[in-house]
C-alpha cells in the first residue's frame, strides 16, 4: 500500500513537473516570437532610449526599465514623474510626493512594458501561461504576472504575437477593486521596431481615452542624471501675508476669455491666508484690477462680460485666473510664460 502510494506521488510529480516544463517552455517561445515581431533583437539592442508625446506629456524610455514623464511647454515643466525599479515619485509645481501601493505598481508596470518597447523582454522568468482565448474571430496568448499589489495580463495576437490588450487588476488602500484594459491600436515601424501608434485606455465606470503617440525620437543624448532628475521649471513664489507673488505658466485668449495659469498652489493659498469671496488686486504686466478668489468654479448663469476671478484648476494642481471680456485680447498679447505676476487682498 505505501510502495503504491509512493508510486502514485511520483507519477504525480512527473506529471506536474512535465508540464511545468511545458508551459516554461511555451513562455519562452512565445516571449522569443514577441521580440521577433517587434524588430528582432539586433535591432531592439540598438536603443538605448526614445521618447513619444501625447498632448503636453512627453513619455521618456530607458530600455533598462525605466521611465520619465514630463508636462509642460518649453521652457515650462510644471510636472515630472519618475519611475524605477524601486521608486515611483513625482513632482507637481516643486510639491514632491512617492506613489506607494496599486499606484506604484501599475507605473512599475506600465514602465517595463514601454521600455521594452512594449514586448514581455522585461518580464521573462516571471510570467505564467494560461493558454488561448478567444475575442471574437482573433484568438490570443494570455499570459500574467503579479508585481506588489498588482495583477497583469498580457494578451499577445497568435498569429503575428504583438501585444493587443494589457489588462491591470488590484484593490487600492481603500479595498475598491481596480481594473484598467489597455488595448493596442496598429503598429508602425521605426527604425526597424514596431511600436503601436496608439492605445485605447479605459476603466470601468469610467470614459476612455485613446492615446496617440507621436513625435517619437530614439537615442537623444540625455544627461546622466536625466532618468532621476526630478526638477520643473515653473518660475519661483514668495508668499506674504495676505499676498503673493508668481510667474504665468501658459496664458490663452479663447472665445473673449483670457485664461491663465499661475505657478500658485493650494499651499501658496493657504499661507497667504486667501479665502472665499477675497476681493483681490491683481498686477500683471502693466496693468492692475480687481478680482474675486472663488473655492470652485462658479456656476455658468453668474459667469459673463466682465467677470474676473482666480479658482483651483479642475484639472491639475496649480490655481487660474479668469478674466472675461473682449478687451482682454490686448493684455493677451503681453503675457508670455513665466512673466512676474502679483496679487493682493484689497
Amino acid at each position: 500500500m505505501v510502495k503504491h502510494r509512493w508510486i502514485f506521488h511520483t507519477v504525480c510529480f512527473l506529471i506536474l513537473s512535465g508540464s511545468v516544463l511545458l508551459f516554461g517552455s511555451q513562455v519562452d517561445k512565445i516571449i522569443e516570437q514577441n521580440i521577433l515581431a517587434a524588430g528582432g533583437k539586433e535591432n531592439l539592442s540598438r536603443i538605448q532610449n526614445y521618447s513619444f508625446r501625447f498632448g503636453p506629456t512627453t513619455y521618456y524610455l530607458s530600455t533598462d526599465g525605466l521611465m520619465k514623464l514630463t508636462d509642460g511647454q518649453a521652457p515650462i515643466i510644471t510636472e515630472v514623474i519618475l519611475i524605477g525599479k524601486d521608486k515611483a515619485q513625482r513632482n507637481c509645481f516643486n510639491n514632491i510626493s512617492e506613489y506607494s501601493g496599486l499606484q506604484k505598481s501599475i507605473y512599475q508596470c506600465l514602465a517595463r512594458l514601454r521600455a521594452g518597447l512594449f514586448t514581455l523582454n522585461h518580464f521573462s522568468n516571471q510570467l505564467k501561461y494560461h493558454g488561448l482565448k478567444s475575442f471574437g474571430p482573433k484568438k490570443l496568448y494570455m499570459l500574467s504576472t503579479n508585481l506588489g499589489d498588482l495583477e497583469a495580463e498580457f494578451y499577445l495576437d497568435s498569429e503575428d504575437y504583438l501585444l493587443k490588450r494589457l489588462v491591470l487588476k488590484g484593490y487600492d488602500e481603500e479595498q475598491i477593486k481596480h481594473e484598467e484594459n489597455h488595448d493596442f491600436g496598429p503598429y508602425q515601424e521605426i527604425e526597424g521596431v514596431k511600436i503601436p501608434s496608439s492605445w485605447f485606455a479605459s476603466q470601468v465606470g469610467i470614459r476612455g481615452v485613446t492615446v496617440e503617440i507621436s513625435g517619437v525620437e530614439i537615442n537623444q543624448p540625455l544627461e546622466k542624471d536625466f532618468f532621476s532628475n526630478l526638477d520643473v521649471n515653473v518660475g519661483e513664489v514668495e508668499i506674504g501675508q495676505g499676498s503673493l507673488k508668481g510667474n504665468i505658466v501658459q496664458s490663452s485668449f479663447r472665445r473673449n476669455i483670457l485664461t491663465i495659469d499661475t505657478n500658485w498652489t493650494e499651499v501658496c493659498i493657504q499661507k497667504a491666508g486667501f479665502k472665499a469671496e477675497d476681493k483681490l488686486i491683481l498686477q500683471i504686466a502693466d496693468t492692475e484690477m480687481e478680482i474675486d478668489f472663488r473655492e470652485s468654479f462658479p456656476p455658468r448663469n453668474e459667469l459673463g462680460p466682465g467677470s474676473k476671478f482666480m479658482t483651483p484648476n479642475r484639472r491639475g494642481d496649480n490655481y487660474l485666473i479668469y478674466l472675461i471680456s473682449p478687451e482682454f485680447s490686448q493684455l493677451a498679447e503681453q503675457l508670455e510664460p513665466l512673466l512676474v505676476i502679483r496679487i493682493k487682498k484689497k
